[in-house]
C-alpha cells in the first residue's frame, strides 16, 4: 500500500509540474512539422520529414515566413537546410497546432522523464542515497525541459542547469559507485557553476551561437564525466578483484553509463544523416535499460538506509539558494516593473548582483551557520543539557572506567540509537582488561585499522556499500555490526593521529540523525577524545611505575597496606580488609588507639590508583601522625590535610575521606566526612540507617569541617567503605551498587566484624567473577562489644 501511495503522489507531482510548464508556454501557432533547437538544429521529426533530423534550418527564413504567414498563407514556403554533406532546399507548410497536440509528439520523451522521476523516488526513498537520487532527479529534470526547450523554444535557465549540474553529479556518482565519501565542499561550487551557465544561456536567448557553444560544451562535459567515470569504475574493480557477481555488477554500471553517453557521442560526431535518424531510436531504447542496469548494479546495497551527513558547507548551499531566489525575485520585480528597463540594462543587473553576493557571501554563510547551530543544537534542551552533563561527568571524582561506562551510557539514552561502542587498536591498553568498558580491539596494522588511521572525517556506513577491496571490508565490518556512523577520536598534541573510532549503531526509530544530533556528537568525540587521552595516560604511567614497583613496593605497602599490629580498645572488635586496583592502593586505612576509651577510624580514597596515589596515601598517613602527635582534633587534621593538597598539587589530587573516633565512655563516634560514601550504621536487631550528611572534598577549596555525631549501643555496629566497594562491575556491566551492600549487610546484621568483612569480599570477588577490581577497595567494621 505504501508503494502503491508514493508512485500515486509522484505521477501526480510530476503531472502538476509538465502541466504547470504547458500553462507557462501555451500557445496555438504555425508549426513545421519538425522540432528544433534555438539554433537550428532539427531534433523531432514525423512522416515523410524524418531525413532532415541533424541538419540546421534557415532561422532567418524560418522567422521571415512566421512572421509573413498570416498576410502570405501558411503553405508552400520554401526553406533550406545545411548540413556536412551540403545543403537542400525543401517546400513545407506550417500547420496550426496547440500545445497539447504538440504534447502528443514527445509522449516518448514525458514517458522518459517521468520513469527517471519514479526512479530517483525510489532511491531516495528505499536507499536514501543522495546523489543517485540528485543524478536521476537531474536527468529526469533534463529530459523534461530539453521537450519545453523544443517545442517551445522555452525553458533555456533550467534546461542548461540541469545539462552542466548532470555532468557534475556522473562523477559524484563515480565516486560514490567506488565506496568513497564525497566531499560536501564540492557541492557549492558545482551548484554555482551550473546557475552561470543557466543565466548566461537565458541572458543571452536569441543569440544562436552562444547556444551553440553552451549546448555542445555541456554535451562535451557530460561525455567526459561519464568516461572518467568509466575508467575509474574499471580500474577499482579490476584492482580489487572480487567473485563474478560483484564484478558482473560493477561492470553493469560501467554499460549504463557507456551506452548513454559514449555511444549516442560517437554516433553524433559521425556526421552522418544515418546516424542521426538512428540517435533518437538508439537513446530511447538505451535511457529506459539505463535505470534497470543501474538498479541491478546498486541491488545487493539498496536496502542499506544511507545517512546523509553535512558539514560546514551546508551553510554555503544554503546562501547559494538564497541568492539564486534572490536573484529570480529581482527579475520578476524587473519583469513587472519596467520590462524595458531590464532589456537594456540585463548585462548591468547580472555584474552587479554578482559582486554583490561575492561581497556579502562571507557574511551571510557566518549568520547561517550561527543560525543553524543555534536552532539545530543549543536550542534543543534534550541535547544541550546532555552534552553539559558529559562535560561535568569527564571531571567527576570517579573512575576512569567508570566515566567510560557513564559517558557510553549518556549518549546513547540522548541520540536513541541501539549501541555505540570504542573501536581501539589492538596494540592500545593491551595489558588492561577491556571487559567491563564498551571497547572493541581489532589487530593493529589490519586494513579496518588502516582504513580508520587513513580517514580523518566521519565514516557513514551505507557509502561504502558500493566499493570494493579494503571498503568492501570496511562496510562488512561496520554492517555486520549494525554500525551507521564512525566517528575519528583524535590525538590533538600529534595532529590529527587516531587513537580510536565511535561507533554509533542505528537510531531505535531507524531515522537518519537530524543536524542537530550530527553537532552534538562531534562536539561529543572532543570529550571522548580527552577521556581516551587520559586513560592512555593513565595506562601508561601505570606501565611504566609497574617497572620500579618492585623498588618500592615493599616501603609503600608497610605504609598503605599492613596496618600496624591491630590494637583496639577492650569494648569494640574491627574487621576489614583492602584490595588495590594495580598493585598499590590509592584508599587510605587507618586504625589506632588513641587512649583506653577512644578508638580511631581513618578511610581515603584519593583520586587515581597505582603508585602515584600510592606516595600521596603515605604523605597523608605522615601528616595524620603528625597531626595526633600534636593532640589536634578532627577538624584540625581534615584542614592540614586540605591545605597540603591544595599547595602541593593545585587541584590536580583531591581526596574523599571519612575519620571518626568513638568513646566508649558515651557510645559516640564522632566523625567527620569530607565527600566520602557515607558510613553506615547496623542496629543489633538488623535496622539500617545511613548518615548522608557530607561536606566538601579534600584539595579542592579551603574548607572549615565540622564533627557529625552517630551513637552507638552495645551490639551495634559501624561500617565504612570506599567507593570500590558499591562501584564494582560484573561481566555484563551490571554495577554492584549500594543497594545490594545495604541488603547483604541487613541480612547477615548477626555475623561478628570481621565475618561480615570476609563476606563482603567474597561476594564482591564472585560479583566481578574473580577478575581483578577496577578501583581500589576498602572496607572497615567496628563492632560494640555487649
Amino acid at each position: 500500500m505504501r508503494n502503491i501511495l508514493i508512485v500515486f503522489l509522484s505521477v501526480i507531482l510530476f503531472s502538476l509540474i509538465l502541466f504547470s510548464g504547458l500553462l507557462n508556454s501555451y500557445s496555438k501557432e504555425a508549426r513545421l512539422p519538425f522540432y528544433f533547437y534555438p539554433n537550428g538544429k532539427i531534433a523531432v521529426s514525423n512522416g515523410s520529414h524524418a531525413d532532415l533530423v541533424g541538419m540546421k534550418i534557415d532561422l532567418i527564413e524560418y522567422e521571415i515566413v512566421r512572421k509573413l504567414g498570416a498576410d502570405y498563407g501558411l503553405s508552400g514556403h520554401q526553406f533550406h537546410f545545411f548540413a556536412k554533406e551540403g545543403s537542400i532546399a525543401r517546400s513545407l507548410s506550417l500547420d496550426m497546432r496547440s500545445s497539447f497536440d504538440v504534447l502528443k509528439d514527445f509522449l516518448p520523451d514525458i514517458f522518459l522523464s517521468l520513469l527517471y522521476f519514479l526512479v530517483a523516488i525510489w532511491f531516495f526513498f528505499y536507499t536514501r542515497d543522495l546523489y543517485i537520487f540528485l543524478l536521476f532527479g537531474s536527468l529526469s529534470s533534463l529530459f523534461l525541459f530539453n521537450f519545453f526547450l523544443l517545442a517551445f523554444h522555452d525553458f533555456l535557465f533550467p534546461f542548461f542547469f540541469f545539462l552542466y549540474f548532470t555532468g557534475f553529479l556522473i562523477l559524484d556518482v563515480s565516486f560514490r559507485l567506488r565506496g568513497k565519501e564525497i566531499p560536501s565542499r564540492w557541492f557549492a561550487p558545482q551548484v554555482i557553476f551550473s546557475l552561470v551557465a543557466g543565466f548566461v544561456g537565458l541572458s543571452q536567448k536569441g543569440n544562436p551561437d552562444l547556444f551553440q557553444f553552451l549546448s555542445v560544451n555541456g554535451m562535451y562535459f557530460n561525455v567526459f564525466s561519464a568516461g572518467i567515470c568509466i575508467l575509474q569504475l574499471v580500474f577499482h574493480t579490476f584492482r580489487n578483484k572480487g567473485n563474478f557477481q560483484e564484478v558482473s555488477k560493477k561492470l553493469s554500471i560501467v554499460l549504463a553509463f557507456f551506452l548513454i553517453t559514449i555511444v549516442p557521442f560517437l554516433m553524433a560526431e559521425s556526421g552522418s544523416a544515418k546516424s542521426f535518424f538512428m540517435i533518437r531510436p538508439y537513446l530511447m531504447a538505451t535511457l529506459i535499460l539505463f535505470p534497470v542496469l543501474i538498479v541491478f548494479g546498486t541491488y545487493t546495497y539498496s536496502l542499506v538506509p544511507v545517512q546523509i551527513a553535512f558539514s560546514s558547507s551546508l551553510t554555503s548551499i544554503y546562501s547559494i539558494l538564497i541568492l539564486t531566489f534572490g536573484y529570480l525575485f529581482g527579475l520578476e520585480f524587473f519583469v513587472r516593473w519596467n520590462p524595458g528597463f531590464l532589456g537594456k540594462h540585463q548585462r548591468e543587473w547580472n555584474l552587479f548582483y554578482v559582486v554583490a553576493a561575492a561581497y556579502f557571501l562571507g557574511s551571510l554563510n557566518n549568520k547561517l551557520y550561527k543560525w543553524i547551530d543555534y536552532w539545530s543544537f543549543r536550542n534543543n534542551p534534550k541535547l544541550h543539557t546532555a552534552l553539559e552533563e558529559l562535560s561535568v561527568m569527564i571531571g567527576a571524582p570517579i573512575s576512569m572506567r567508570a566515566t567510560i561506562n557513564n559517558l557510553i551510557r549518556r549518549l546513547v539514552d540522548a541520540l536513541e540509537v541501539k549501541k555505540l561502542q570504542i573501536l581501539i587498536p589492538a596494540d592500545k591498553f593491551s595489558g588492561t582488561d577491556l571487559r567491563n568498558i564498551n571497547f572493541i580491539r581489532i589487530p593493529f596494522g589490519s586494513e579496518i585499522w588502516t582504513y580508520f588511521e587513513d580517514h580523518t572525517e566521519v565514516t557513514i556506513t551505507s557509502h561504502l556499500a558500493y566499493g570494493l577491496g579494503i571498503r568492501e571490508s570496511v562496510f562488512k565490518f561496520l554492517n555486520q555490526m549494525e554500525v551507521q556512523l564512525a566517528y575519528p577520536l583524535f590525538n590533538f598534541e600529534k595532529g590529527k593521529e587516531v587513537i580510536a573510532v565511535f561507533l554509533v549503531g542505528e537510531k531505535i526509530n531507524r531515522k537518519n540523525f537530524t543536524l542537530g544530533e550530527l553537532r552534538f556528537l562531534k562536539e561529543c568525540t572532543r570529550l571522548a577524545s580527552l577521556l581516551i587521552r587520559n586513560y592512555s595516560l593513565l595506562v601508561d604511567e601505570v606501565e611504566k611505575k609497574r617497572i620500579v614497583r618492585d623498588l618500592n613496593m615493599a616501603a609503600v605497602l608497610d605504609k598503605t597496606l599492613h596496618l600496624p599490629e591491630l590494637e583496639t580498645i577492650k569494648s569494640v572488635q574491627l574487621g576489614y580488609f583492602t584490595l588495590p586496583a594495580v598493585g598499590i592502593s590509592g584508599d587510605y586505612l587507618d586504625i589506632l588507639k588513641l587512649s583506653p576509651k577512644k578508638q580511631l577510624l581513618f578511610l581515603g580514597d584519593v583520586s587515581g590508583h597505582g603508585l602515584g596515589s600510592g606516595y600521596l596515601v603515605s604523605a597523608v598517613r605522615g601528616i595524620i601522625r603528625r597531626q595526633l602527635g600534636n593532640s589536634s582534633s578532627l577538624p584540625d587534621i581534615f584542614r592540614a590535610i586540605n591545605l597540603f593538597l591544595i599547595e602541593r598539587y593545585r587541584g590536580s589530587e583531591f581526596m574523599t575521606s571519612i575519620a571518626g573516633i568513638y568513646n566508649a565512655s558515651d557510645g559516640a563516634f564522632s566523625f567527620v566526612n569530607a565527600g566520602h560514601t557515607p558510613p553506615i550504621c547496623i542496629r543489633k536487631n538488623g535496622k539500617i540507617e545511613l548518615r548522608n550528611e557530607t561536606q566538601r572534598v579534600l584539595g579542592v577549596l579551603p574548607t572549615d569541617y565540622r564533627i557529625l555525631t552517630i551513637h552507638l549501643n552495645p551490639g551495634d555496629k559501624l561500617v565504612l567503605f570506599t567507593d570500590g566497594v558499591t562501584e564494582t562491575f560484573d561481566d555484563n556491566e551490571e554495577i554492584f551498587g549500594e543497594e545490594n551492600l545495604l541488603r547483604i549487610l541487613s541480612l547477615n546484621h548477626d555475623k561478628d566484624a570481621q565475618s561480615l568483612a570476609d563476606l563482603i569480599k567474597k561476594t564482591l570477588e564472585e560479583f566481578r567473577n574473580y577478575k581483578e577490581p577496577s578501583d581500589d577497595i576498602s572496607f572497615v567494621c567496628l563492632e560494640v562489644s555487649e
